[in-house]
């Protein structure tokens, strides 16, 4: 059984993004970028910086790491802030050497180099472009002492945005889904291309995640369960989707960052307008799925009582702590979207969780940007540091 928090008064906030476009970065009126951390202070004597009980216990942020960029999983609107992260504190991205593409390893797992822009001199620190889980690849490419994240969301959600993902809303049928599975309830071992045991549809979370592909068929429990553990081990958090903003506490909280670091856009995209993409599944439908892609119900039940455990022991106070981020996250956007025009800032005091920090246009601009948008931007730091090992070496 599922752990989960139905009872409590939080309620779970679905996937947000955005496809707004901003400028480039500036500084403005009294706020000022701290390079070393990329937090944004108020350049005001009268203003103490206070600093939150959880962050006194950090010695320092973790600033080089892997995210793990599933596919409909809210992953996209991670990669918002943990680009925004990136760029403020001068990390050093892997940018794939192939731009259009987006990403660094699909269909299979081999990484190294050669599929980055080059990094003069510097070891990369951040990875976070789609990317087939390769653990011993990923040491050899990155930084001593990168920590990796990664995402899962509920597969039988997650399926159900993979398929309806760039489907044609006008398809002549009620329920597209449910008869996609009631096609699949007779599956059988002895046809061939049905006995792939990852596809977009089939186990596509856990292949991401970095589980065996040779073991995905496997019919011993023990063995699932060991290689199941292996694979956790490698990550220092793993994120919830179907609890997406507690997932980032718990991040900001591991990784010893501020509530400011984890600030996001709350315009939503992929919103399902479309009653048939909603239209409820059967029990027998629900079962097939499970049937088809069992290794990404094992690696997600997994993953969401190892991560309510983790609340657990935080204590009660964390949920205090999400009540306050939850808050002051709408206050930011509401000031984003009030002051677009007249741009003015605003500080934001500190309190029990968040250090004070005060945001200009520059920041809402940015808060709304694209994943191309941030992906241009973390290219551009790239390329400026190479310009600067450059112009040493003359």
């Amino acid at each position: 059984m599922l752990w989960s928090w139905k009872d409590t008064e939080f309620k779970v906030k679905q996937r947000y993004s955005s496809d707004s476009h901003g400028e480039n970065r500036s500084r403005e009126g009294t706020v000022a970028l701290n390079t070393a951390t990329g937090h944004r202070t108020v350049a005001r004597s009268d203003v103490s910086t206070r600093a939150s009980i959880n962050q006194a216990r950090c010695d320092r942020p973790v600033t080089n790491f892997v995210f793990i960029k599933v596919h409909k999983t809210a992953s996209g609107s991670t990669f918002l802030i943990l680009a925004r992260f990136g760029r403020n504190h001068g990390m050093t991205m892997c940018y794939p050497v192939h731009a259009s593409h987006r990403r660094l390893s699909y269909q299979n797992a081999r990484i190294d180099r050669s599929a980055c822009r080059p990094a003069l001199g510097r070891n990369y620190t951040l990875l976070i472009n789609h990317a087939i889980m390769n653990k011993t690849a990923m040491d050899r490419l990155m930084a001593p002492g990168t920590r990796y994240i990664g995402i899962v969301r509920h597969p039988l959600e997650h399926f159900r945005s993979m398929f309806f993902y760039r489907r044609s809303p006008a398809e002549d049928k009620s329920n597209p889904l449910g008869k996609y599975l009631d096609n699949r309830a007779d599956y059988q071992p002895g046809n061939r291309r049905r006995q792939k045991t990852i596809s977009k549809q089939k186990n596509f979370q856990a292949y991401t995640l970095g589980f065996p592909t040779k073991l995905m068929a496997s019919k011993s429990t023990s063995q699932i369960n060991e290689t199941l553990r292996t694979v956790a081990d490698w990550y220092s958090i793993v994120l919830i989707t179907d609890y997406w903003e507690e997932s980032l506490v718990l991040l900001r909280r591991t990784f010893c960052w501020t509530m400011y670091d984890i600030l996001h856009t709350t315009k939503r995209i992929h919103v399902q307008r479309d009653p048939k993409k909603s239209a409820p599944l059967t029990d027998k439908q629900k079962e097939t799925h499970r049937t088809l892609s069992p290794i990404d119900y094992n690696i997600y039940e997994h993953f969401n009582r190892t991560f309510w455990e983790r609340v657990a022991k935080e204590g009660p106070e964390f949920w205090d702590e999400v009540a306050s981020f939850k808050k002051l996250n709408l206050e930011v956007n509401h000031h984003c979207r009030k002051t677009r025009k007249t741009k003015r800032n605003r500080v934001f005091p500190g309190d029990k969780w968040s250090q004070e920090f005060a945001v200009d246009s520059t920041f809402c601009k940015e808060l709304n940007w694209s994943t191309a948008k941030w992906s241009s931007a973390l290219l551009r730091q790239l390329d400026e540091h190479n310009k600067e090992i450059e112009m040493n070496d003359k």
